[in-house]
């Protein structure tokens, strides 16, 4: 008796059990997410630093408080707006010398006039950037 050669079954991926499966894995995903809106504002208050703490004793040759984008005091003396203060920064560069900065703002200042000081000391190539909070006796004093 002669048998029958079988033909052999080609595998294939079977795509629609597989759609079937990824859209059910989404609704899923989807029902037991949660959505949040991304958030806009950061709600922080800048850290005091207490009298009982003794500063450190660094090197400073320019401390900027900022208390807003049209007044900012440079070394408690000058009195700076946010363009005056690039250009002020871009002759130090020019100059050559390597400065310290340190930014220090108001309880009330926006985290925008920050960034804004800080755009500027990074335009004008300046590295040496330092952040510092206040004292508690000129924050209360504001």
């Amino acid at each position: 008796m002669k048998l029958k050669r079988r033909a052999m079954k080609r595998g294939r991926v079977e795509i629609i059990p597989m759609i079937d499966t990824i859209l059910i894995l989404l609704i899923f995903y989807m029902t037991f997410s949660t959505f949040k809106k991304r958030e806009k504002r950061i709600d922080a208050k800048l850290p005091l630093v207490s009298a009982k703490v003794a500063p450190t004793q660094v090197s400073l040759d320019l401390i900027l408080h900022v208390k807003n984008k049209n007044n900012i005091v440079v070394n408690e003396a000058n009195h700076y707006d946010i363009v005056s203060l690039r250009d002020a920064m871009r002759q130090l560069t020019t100059i050559g010398q390597d400065t310290t900065i340190v930014i220090e703002a108001d309880p009330e200042t926006s985290y925008q006039d920050v960034i804004s000081v800080l755009d500027a000391c990074a335009q004008a190539h300046l590295t040496k950037v330092a952040f510092r909070p206040l004292a508690e006796n000129v924050a209360s004093a504001q």
